[in-house]
């Protein structure tokens, strides 16, 4: 016994699947990968568009990705601790230090410096990188305008206050790459993905308008072009791709070219 006859719901492709440009990339590939070599002149000439248009998104994609710049999100991190560490470790000898009873002299100047720079707590190293690095900066300004650095190397050593002056301009120049990278990303990106999103529809439905209505044959091919876009849709489901600072650039595909 044959399985029934399930027509296939054309509004399951009224609408662009979710995507980001990545995957957008990748599906429209696909899609056009699967479509046959001589279809029907509508599914031709819309498959050609897509193709075009998934062509025009890679080079988008790829000037967007070269412009990202040098700082992963591991170097950041990395950076971060190292920041977190010297300024950390330069309270902890202050408070230290404070805590000598046979030195009553230096653990009164060390607590008075504890408060002068601190005022008790360290939470700004838990605040995001833009606002971290312009309070480490306030915290360098403040050493140099009350010519406190002697003094912090005679209680702390100048060990200290060397490694949180030496991670600073890293820091900043990290934090500027991550802002610059931030506007480079939203650059042409959205309409590139819009331009993904109708393309893709654009084509669903060209192939669904060679279906007939009570031919199954029409259904099923009807399907496999648009397969794709189902698969794709299983894999969103278990969880969008983790995007960190760059996307993967898709790998380019044989496609065809675009006719005038």
């Amino acid at each position: 016994m044959s399985a029934p006859f399930v027509p296939i719901d054309h509004a399951d492709y009224a609408h662009a699947p979710a995507m980001n440009v990545a995957s957008g990339i990748s599906l429209a590939q696909a899609l056009v990968k699967a479509c046959p070599a001589n279809p029907e002149p509508n599914v031709a000439k819309a498959r050609n568009y897509l193709a075009g248009v998934a062509e025009q998104a890679l080079v988008d994609f790829t000037d967007r990705n070269k412009e990202l710049g040098v700082y992963s999100a591991e170097d950041s991190r990395i950076l971060d601790n190292q920041a977190d560490r010297s300024w950390g470790a330069l309270r902890l000898r202050l408070q230290g230090m404070s805590m000598i009873p046979e030195q009553t002299d230096k653990a009164a100047q060390a607590k008075e410096m504890d408060w002068k720079l601190f005022q008790g707590s360290t939470e700004f190293l838990k605040e995001e990188y833009v606002s971290q690095s312009t309070r480490m900066a306030a915290l360098l300004k403040q050493i140099g305008d009350d010519q406190l650095q002697a003094k912090l190397d005679e209680l702390c050593g100048p060990e200290f206050l060397a490694a949180c002056r030496e991670v600073q301009p890293k820091y900043e120049a990290m934090v500027s790459e991550r802002l610059r990278r931030d506007k480079a990303s939203g650059t042409n990106l959205n309409e590139t993905l819009r331009a993904l999103g109708t393309a893709i529809v654009n084509y669903a439905s060209k192939v669904l308008s060679t279906v007939e209505p009570n031919d199954p044959a029409s259904h099923e091919n009807a399907r496999k072009l648009l397969r794709p876009i189902e698969a794709h849709r299983e894999a969103w489901a278990k969880g969008p791709p983790v995007v960190t600072e760059e996307e993967p650039v898709p790998t380019p595909g044989t496609t065809p070219p675009v006719t005038p």
